[in-house]
């Protein structure tokens, strides 16, 4: 069994520079009509705003292309995580793996869904709401159930 986990990728990168150009354009387009009446110390604002915008939506559209998965089978979990390609790999023994919910210190935050085995512990989905924890953490118990030990 095998679960893919990702955290909510509501607009692609390609989306997201649609949207940079045309408010680039519109805020360019206005500064340059500020500045054709003396106020041209407009212009370098301008350029920061939309160098800021342009490297926060980079970094959102980065940290969205994250991935997990988790795979279980008799002998293992294997939790292999990364963007493109897997670059940090943990195995934990089926049989001495334990799902554990810990609650947040802070109130009305999500807490850690972790596996946890010979004193080894990995927290997954920490992109996810509570719900989608809570909903995980019943989908790996379940698979843990049906798992046949050889």
């Amino acid at each position: 069994m095998q679960f893919v986990v990702t955290p909510n990728f509501s607009m692609s990168w390609k989306a997201n520079q649609t949207l940079i150009i045309s408010l680039a354009v519109l805020s360019f387009g206005m500064a340059l009509a500020f500045a054709a009446q003396g106020l041209w110390m407009i212009l370098p604002f301008v350029g920061l705003e939309i160098t800021a915008l342009t490297a926060g939506l980079y970094w959102c559209c980065l940290k969205a292309t994250r991935r997990e998965v988790i795979s279980i089978d008799a002998d293992y979990i294997t939790v292999a995580a990364g963007r493109d390609h897997a670059v940090q790999t943990t195995q934990f023994q089926t049989a001495w793996t334990k799902i554990m919910l810990h609650p947040s210190p802070v109130t009305g935050h999500p807490g850690q869904l972790v596996l946890r085995s010979k004193g080894k512990e990995l927290e997954v989905g920490a992109f996810l709401s509570q719900d989608e924890r809570l909903e995980l953490a019943a989908s790996i118990k379940s698979a843990l159930n049906n798992v046949v030990y050889s």
